[in-house]
């Protein structure tokens, strides 16, 4: 079959947006479990302008359409751009650059082929976080990509603390159980993996014990 992107193209009923959405997080085209070739790519971007969909058609038409990318040189006047996050909006054929957006700034540019680079949204450099909080998706926004890893690590730094946490609880209760096991003394009835101490049957001590023997002295 087809893959989730290539099928999305020909639903009249999906927007533009939700195109855009998985070419950000690195969608590919596959068809019949195999990626397409350039030559397929294209043939399939003429049977969707075909559908209706000119604009996914045009969308996808180029290598970086809609892709997030990462500016890797910039003209003398953006030297700060070099580092930075966009998202391709469309491609100019006639001049042969890219209309792009920025990440975090909304700053809209146009930057040649060779001023970008893809860099595919992971879920460690998203660029957002979506949450679910009283059945309502949020969307957190931040200043950098800087901020939003940091965030992301945070995260995970705090289901560590969490699971720590989880397992010394864990620990303290199986040995307040074998105490208490030990006290009202059913220690053995606790299974080969307990970590209660067992205690051991002394024997019983056998035997008379010695009369103190010898004759009484009688006076005379």
């Amino acid at each position: 079959g087809s893959s989730v992107l290539t099928a999305f193209c020909f639903d009249e009923d999906n927007p533009s947006e939700a195109i855009r959405l998985l070419l950000g997080w690195g969608a590919e085209h596959f068809e019949e479990g195999k990626q397409m070739t350039k030559e397929r790519n294209l043939a399939l971007r003429q049977e969707i302008s075909a559908e209706g969909n000119v604009e996914i058609a045009n969308l996808i038409s180029s290598e970086l359409g809609g892709r997030r990318c990462v500016i890797v040189s910039a003209p003398n006047t953006h030297d700060d751009l070099v580092g930075k996050t966009c998202v391709v909006e469309e491609y100019i054929e006639i001049s042969d650059q890219y209309k792009v957006r920025m990440e975090f700034t909304n700053e809209v540019l146009l930057l040649g082929v060779n001023n970008l680079k893809r860099r595919d949204r992971t879920p460690q450099d998203p660029g957002y976080y979506v949450e679910c909080k009283n059945n309502r998706l949020i969307r957190r926004d931040f200043k950098s990509n800087e901020e939003c890893r940091a965030f992301i690590a945070s995260l995970g730094s705090d289901v560590g603390e969490l699971s720590k946490v989880g397992s010394d609880a864990e620990a303290k209760a199986e040995q307040a159980a074998a105490d208490l096991l030990a006290e009202l003394g059913l220690e053995d009835l606790e299974g080969p993996s307990s970590s209660a101490p067992k205690k051991t049957n002394q024997p019983a001590a056998s035997g008379k014990k010695k009369k103190r023997g010898g004759k009484k002295k009688g006076r005379k």
